[in-house]
């Protein structure tokens, strides 16, 4: 047998070994959960109403001159700008209005039980005419001269449908009973989208840069939006950015981004009464905005940057989600929650610096190819607060990302000026937090500086992630206590997992003894030779099985090595394992959230070139490669030979 039949004989040979793990994965290990149903459900959801904003796109471009009027400030126009409003077009039943930039519109309208569309991207009404679009020329439609929303949606006779295209809201003013400062959508049958709209500048007490209201649960009220862009709006209660409130479906496609808004309460969203929001990032051509998501907003009190509460649910998706019909976002561009800030003023115990999550009734997040970064809460939860009934799901799904080990990446959070509990993540009595595939970098606090979990109903299961400079060794004013706390009869689960450079104090993982909190800490390594031990000696429920750890004196464990992982560069982050590690085939197979690594390859690859420890799932987030034929020479090479 010469040397390339061989070669070619031995890839084909464990590629189908690899198939075979993969089908015993699926059907015996992976552990398919109702959030991943849900989430199914949802991106299909997505993908009918951005189909339907798509078609509408392509009707709008083949539109004849019969089918539309002018409006703009010279001689082809329909009407008048200067003498005319906007109103006065569509009070005569126009269906769609197109707005010249050479006009000037202080104007404050209001659409009811009318199916309309009202377009900038023109640069006088003689463009218009000819279909000459312009999609970075916007019309700005100031309503600051009264104190009303810039735009008015009402209306229950009929669905409406309605597009608003290229315009740009602002110095609108929410005033009960007429909230919404740019755009207020009340109580209102409507299919309402819009393509680079720019609500900023508005003003007001509740949902100021968008306010949706639907209680009437026989409405349909559906919002798709795409390149949106909500930002510098004020409120002096709550929401910033939006507030939607019941009933509500709303879809963020392309590059939107709630940014630099602020308010008493909830900086940049407030979701509340089963409204249901979905953002995605992908750039277009056309696109307005470099980034996606939820960026440096602030409250006064609680929730920087989102508020869910009464059965809302977010989803964030930095990572391509398809469905039967067709597919949404990429993987070239993370979903972003960062820099927002909750606690701008004086009062020291107000949460949830990126995402507050209220306990009356569930609430729910999911997120993938997310980059939470630079969150900051006076009180606990920098990145996410979670009380009771909130549920937050992190994974990764399989395919590309934008960061190809790094697709969930959470990083630099902080909680507490005076005492701060949970980094990253606050989870409180009846939450539950799943995460998959993420790395935990930088955050800190005074207790828990990547995550703290309190009460006997508070659930967190982490699998295949990566804890690494979480602390600075309490400086700076924080404690950086432990990186992962449970207290008061919480219950932690981490497996496939990798803690390494973390800088704490005291202990890795502070597991109270009160109301017998616990840890399974399972088939992970914990390398923290510079900060200290892993537990105290006092300490809840801890059972250890397959760890490989730089020490075994602070606790007892089934199957555990003392030795240095050997990861192939410590100095510059990278905790993939060399092939020499002890770590690779050391651990036997448990229960998995998702039979991929944190670089989405499979797990429980035998490596022909190490001995087997306990089995031959390799410890720690990384599933080595190294060894492997396959992944070191690709098909064709070997052909080539």
């Amino acid at each position: 047998m010469n040397g390339t039949f061989f070669k070619l004989y031995f890839k084909c040979s464990c590629l189908v070994y690899k198939a075979v793990m993969v089908v015993m994965f699926l059907t015996s290990c992976y552990v398919v959960n109702a959030s991943s149903i849900n989430v199914k459900q949802r991106v299909s959801h997505d993908v009918s109403l951005v189909k339907a904003f798509e078609n509408k796109t392509t009707a709008l471009m083949k539109s004849k001159r019969s089918d539309f009027v002018t409006i703009g400030a010279d001689v082809a126009c329909d009407y008048d700008s200067a003498v005319d409003s906007i109103q006065v077009a569509i009070d005569a039943g126009a269906n769609e209005i197109r707005v010249a930039s050479n006009g000037v519109y202080q104007n404050n309208l209001v659409i009811e039980n009318q199916s309309v569309s009202i377009r900038g991207g023109y640069a006088d009404c003689t463009a218009a005419e000819n279909n000459q679009y312009d999609f970075s020329n916007f019309v700005e439609i100031d309503g600051s001269a009264v104190a009303e929303p810039v735009i008015q949606i009402i209306g229950t006779d009929f669905e409406q449908q309605i597009r608003l295209e290229n315009l740009i809201l602002k110095g609108g003013t929410s005033v009960f009973p007429k909230f919404g400062g740019g755009l207020s959508v009340f109580e209102a049958s409507v299919d309402l989208q819009l393509l680079r709209v720019w609500l900023k500048q508005n003003s007001g007490s509740a949902g100021v840069g968008m306010y949706v209201k639907s209680t009437d649960g026989n409405l349909t009220t559906r919002v798709t939006a795409r390149g949106v862009i909500i930002n510098e709006n004020h409120a002096s209660g709550i929401g910033g950015g939006l507030y939607c409130y019941g009933e509500v479906d709303m879809v963020f496609s392309g590059m939107s981004v709630i940014v630099n808004n602020d308010a008493n309460v909830a900086g940049g969203m407030f979701l509340r009464n089963g409204c249901k929001v979905s953002m995605y990032s992908e750039m277009f051509e056309d696109s307005i905005s470099l980034f996606a998501g939820i960026y440096f907003n602030q409250s006064l009190s609680y929730a920087g940057g989102v508020y869910l509460l009464f059965n809302a649910e977010l989803y964030l998706f930095g990572q391509r989600m398809c469905s039967e019909s067709g597919c949404l976002g990429s993987n070239q561009i993370p979903i972003q929650v960062q820099g927002n800030v909750a606690g701008v003023s004086s009062r020291p115990n107000v949460n949830g610096g990126g995402i507050y999550m209220g306990s009356s009734s569930d609430v729910y997040l999911y997120a993938n190819g997310l980059h939470m970064s630079e969150n900051s809460a006076r009180g606990h939860g920098g990145g996410v607060y979670m009380e009771s009934n909130a549920e937050v799901v992190i994974e990764r799904q399989k395919g590309a990302c934008w960061k190809p080990d790094r697709c969930n990446l959470i990083i630099n959070n902080t909680s507490g000026t005076e005492v701060g509990l949970g980094g990253a993540f606050y989870v409180d009595d009846g939450a539950e937090l799943s995460i998959e595939s993420t790395y935990f970098e930088e955050n800190r606090a005074d207790f828990g500086t990547a995550i703290n979990a309190t009460g006997e109903n508070a659930v967190v299961t982490i699998q295949g992630s990566v804890f690494d400079d979480n602390g600075n060794d309490g400086n700076d004013d924080f404690s950086d206590f432990s990186v992962i706390r449970a207290s008061l009869g919480a219950s932690i689960e981490v497996s496939h997992s990798t803690f390494v450079d973390n800088n704490f104090q005291n202990q890795l993982f502070d597991i109270g003894v009160a109301e017998d909190s616990s840890l399974s800490l399972l088939n992970s390594i914990a390398y923290e030779p510079d900060s200290g031990n892993l537990f105290s000696p006092a300490k809840g429920t801890v059972v250890v099985d397959c760890l490989l750890a730089h020490e075994d004196s602070s606790y007892d464990g089934d199957n555990v090595l003392v030795a240095d992982p050997e990861f192939v560069d410590r100095l510059a982050g990278d905790y993939h394992l060399k092939p020499q590690s002890s770590a690779i085939d050391l651990c036997s197979e448990v229960p998995l959230l998702s039979p991929i690594d944190i670089d989405d390859e499979l797990r429980g690859w035998d490596d022909n070139q190490s001995a087997n420890g306990f089995g031959f799932y390799d410890a720690g987030a990384d599933e080595s490669y190294l060894s492997d034929v396959i992944y070191e020479n690709n098909f064709e090479s070997v052909l080539a030979r």
